[in-house]
């Protein structure tokens, strides 16, 4: 399962890197873009709202991991509540952007490297917004694993859903050209993602909202993860 992942990082990060850091950039500025692109701006929006809007609008004193940052949307609104941010993508590129374009935000630091990296340390909650879709099914769960594992409170992540209609759109995907298409979703059915607590995950799985659109097929989904007691102790000092 390892090698799965660690393959599946390597065209990703080649990806984002030498095929479309270009791309990101201008799809997470202001500039504009084509009428697909800003389908996918406006859907990758609404998903950072619904995201924010789970989190206390006070965010002082909690440490956040936006695992696979990108140009760093989501780090700088996260500090802008307080929150001190650890911003991870696998894009040197696209890392830059952000540092870039975080000049003014003291309280964020950024890495390149793996999400999963795990001297970063633990956080109050963790953030994977479109960074699992890659991968497939049991990738995924072992990710979500990890991340409970290092969360005190909670982990928000997205996830594609697993439909006729999304099955369908990726086939027709195939008949375009290499060059054009992104790289590889894996749709994940709800069930799957229930089958964590048989990883002995203590969490109550819940699904935020559903961003719907013919070209978002992303669900914004929480995993409320129980502090562990030494967190508790800490919490009451």
């Amino acid at each position: 399962m390892q090698n799965t992942y660690l393959a599946k990082r390597a065209r990703l990060e080649n990806y984002f890197n030498e095929v479309s850091s270009d791309a990101w950039d201008k799809l997470t500025s202001n500039e504009p873009v084509s009428f697909v692109r800003q389908l996918v701006r406006e859907g990758r929006e609404k998903m950072q709202a619904a995201i924010i809007e789970k989190l206390p609008k006070d965010l002082r004193g909690t440490r956040i991991l936006d695992a696979g940052c990108g140009t760093g949307v989501l780090s700088r609104m996260l500090d802008e509540r307080g929150a001190e941010v650890v911003g991870v993508d696998i894009s040197e590129k696209l890392i830059e952007v952000a540092k870039n374009r975080s000049s003014l935000n003291k309280n964020i630091e950024y890495f390149a490297g793996d999400m999963k990296e795990q001297s970063f340390g633990n956080f109050d909650y963790i953030i994977a917004m479109d960074s699992l879709i890659h991968y497939y099914a049991e990738d995924v769960m072992s990710s979500l694993v990890d991340f409970s594992n290092r969360a005190n409170k909670s982990v928000l992540f997205t996830v594609i859903p697993s439909t006729f209609a999304l099955r369908t759109k990726l086939r027709l995907g195939k008949y375009f050209p290499k060059s054009e298409r992104s790289p590889e979703v894996v749709p994940i059915d709800w069930g799957k993602l229930h089958q964590l607590e048989a990883h002995g995950v203590k969490a109550s799985l819940s699904k935020v909202k559903r961003i719907k659109g013919f070209f978002n097929w992303c669900d914004n989904c929480l995993l409320y993860t129980s502090p562990s007691p030494r967190d508790k102790r800490q919490s009451r000092m």
